[in-house]
């Protein structure tokens, strides 16, 4: 067993100093302004230029027109919205027009169009730099309340350097705006949990950016899945189970309600349509149009398992040993970029995991056997466990970002075991 009370009254307990609440803010701007440099230089990916292609849905959300029947189109309801607003915030940022539903049409029609110049990709990109700064943060911040500024610091140097979500940073893509939804519902969460008086502040914060991670992906919704699961896990059996369950409640209802408010395809009721299916929407309720989004995602993975045989995960083996070798390997802070998907498993690529999957497993241990009551090593094994299962779960094809959610969880858990480690070295050889 793995004696963590060799740190308990070491840095890791003890409060920062007022220097030291600031390391992990002043750091993660350093890191995540380098996803801002050389945004032009970044190849482009073609789903950015159907993100681009829809930002003409933020006009039509700002301007109120909710009942357009632009709201139930296709692209509408295929893709989220939070993207299409912030791509749209940063055409509108750097005065490039935005192009029509025309543009949106022509690209599912020939997905190798494109309709933005290198200035206005930039401009594009430059919202989803920012999700990945904020993310940034909200890493080290959470890495910060397991074990301290050194843990903080690791993990968030580990996040801005990993190939993967370094990638995702510097495109106009769904990805990391939905992986900060989630990190920040889960930093909001934190000190709620296991303590005799929540912050409600914190719970609405918690709430609103479980709908933010809702609405720029579907599997945004893992923040829903693990604060459940931590309202679940409680030692205590008494008053503070229930508080905590209530906290999750009422975070889950102010959620559900932005992602609701957030996508007028929920409750836009266009007049004078002509398409007949467009019809049979209309006459939906809202938990109809819901169950309607889900289960076209899901049929969209089952066609693209079709269309892409080569990449497709069909059966349990599959997907995890996908997770394993690919999750740990290429897809670790110490993988290629970019990686190379038509190369199902390649040593040059996936040789990493040898090193990356022990260190997570062993910060999973010093997680785990953290003493005391809703330990906050143990709510980022929770998380780390229900990001391995949704993602595993789920995983239809062995495409990057996939396995954007076990990053973050992953990258916590090897920094604390780095941090432990380095502090029982300290504690037994003394200063140097």
């Amino acid at each position: 067993m793995i004696d963590t009370s060799a740190t308990s009254v070491n840095l890791y307990d003890r409060a920062p100093s007022k220097a030291g609440r600031w390391a992990v803010p002043c750091i993660s701007i350093l890191c995540g302004i380098s996803f801002f440099i050389g945004l032009d230089r970044e190849p482009h990916f073609v789903d950015e230029s159907a993100y681009v292609s829809q930002a003409y849905f933020g006009d039509l959300f700002i301007t109120g027109s909710i009942h357009s029947p632009l709201w139930f189109e296709y692209p509408a309801y295929d893709l989220p919205p939070l993207t299409k607003y912030l791509v749209w915030s940063g055409l509108v940022a750097g005065g490039d027009p935005r192009p029509g539903p025309s543009a949106m049409r022509a690209w599912y029609s020939d997905t190798s169009k494109r309709f933005e110049t290198v200035s206005s990709l930039r401009h594009a990109r430059q919202p989803i730099a920012l999700c990945g700064l904020i993310t940034v943060l909200a890493t080290g911040l959470i890495a910060q309340r397991w074990r301290g500024n050194l843990v903080a610091i690791c993990s968030m140097i580990l996040v801005t350097i990993h190939p993967l979500f370094r990638t995702h940073a510097r495109r106009s893509m769904a990805d990391i705006p939905t992986e900060m939804g989630v990190a920040l519902a889960l930093l909001a969460f934190i000190p709620i949990v296991g303590k005799q008086k929540p912050a409600w502040r914190m719970v609405i914060f918690g709430g609103i950016a479980t709908g933010l991670a809702a609405s720029s992906k579907l599997n945004g919704l893992l923040a829903g899945i693990v604060l459940i699961a931590w309202a679940l896990a409680g030692i205590d059996r008494g008053q503070k189970r229930i508080r905590g369950i209530v906290c999750m409640l009422l975070a889950g209802i102010i959620g559900a309600s932005l992602f609701s408010l957030l996508n007028p395809f929920f409750y836009s009721y266009p007049q004078g349509i002509k398409d007949p299916s467009l019809n049979t929407i209309s006459e939906m309720s809202l938990w109809g149009r819901v169950k309607f989004v889900i289960d076209h995602r899901v049929g969209v993975s089952s066609q693209g398992q079709k269309s892409f045989p080569n990449d497709a995960l069909t059966t349990i083996p599959d997907k995890a040993k996908a997770m394993v070798v690919q999750g740990f390997g290429r897809f670790s802070p110490f993988g290629p970029r970019p990686d190379d998907s038509r190369i199902r498993y390649e040593f040059r690529q996936d040789g990493s995991t040898l090193i990356w999957l022990p260190l997570v497993i062993f910060g999973a241990v010093v997680a785990f056997q953290d003493t005391g009551k809703y330990q906050n090593g143990r709510l980022i094994l929770i998380y780390w466990i229900c990001s391995i299962i949704v993602v595993g779960s789920f995983l239809p094809l062995a495409w990057n970002r996939y396995y954007l959610p076990i990053v973050i969880p992953s990258i916590i858990l090897a920094s604390g075991g780095i941090g432990w480690a380095m502090e029982y070295l300290k504690t037994k050889l003394g200063p140097l």
